[in-house]
């Protein structure tokens, strides 16, 4: 009877690894904000365009000498000046293309095209270092038939339960 209880728990805990593998797997999925970075240089932005996801921010950092701003022609937003040396971050929270300049030096300008689940980047402007959110589910298939098999293993080769006679 002992050795049916241990074999019981094996299993159930067997399973409940199972279940916390698929349940890290689903979560790893879900994609997360980001932070860009735009640098300021030589009277230009850098990138002049970049695509981001709703939510991600962007960091302007200031390597020029002189202050600068980051502010859209539409108003949306407004880094204020930046600082010789210093950076100002603004985040996306609706989808679109936003055209921004410098207040201080209208030459300088650059776009931002925010996109969310339902409007995917133009193909043409991805980030091939951009990390995989997906590939999660071979991983996980992989992991749940490891387990299954060492269930599955351990039931078929388990010693035998010692034979009691009755006397």
């Amino acid at each position: 009877m002992a050795t049916r209880s241990v074999h019981r728990l094996a299993v159930r805990g067997a399973l409940g690894a199972i279940l916390a593998v698929v349940a890290a797997v689903g979560v790893g999925s879900v994609a997360l904000a980001a932070d860009h970075g735009v640098a300021i240089a030589g009277f230009a932005f850098s990138p002049d365009s970049i695509t981001i996801a709703v939510g991600d921010t962007i960091t302007w950092t200031n390597n020029d000498g002189v202050g600068h701003t980051a502010t859209a022609d539409d108003a949306s937003f407004d880094t204020g000046t930046i600082a010789a040396g210093s950076s100002k971050s603004a985040t996306f929270a609706t989808a679109g293309t936003f055209t921004y300049h410098c207040k201080i030096h209208p030459a300088m300008a650059a776009t931002i095209v925010v996109t969310s689940a339902t409007t995917p980047p133009p193909t043409d402007t991805l980030d091939p270092a951009a990390p995989s959110t997906g590939g999660g589910a071979p991983l996980a298939l992989l992991a749940l038939a490891g387990l299954a098999g060492l269930v599955i293993g351990r039931r078929r080769f388990a010693r035998p339960a010692e034979a009691t006679t009755a006397v």
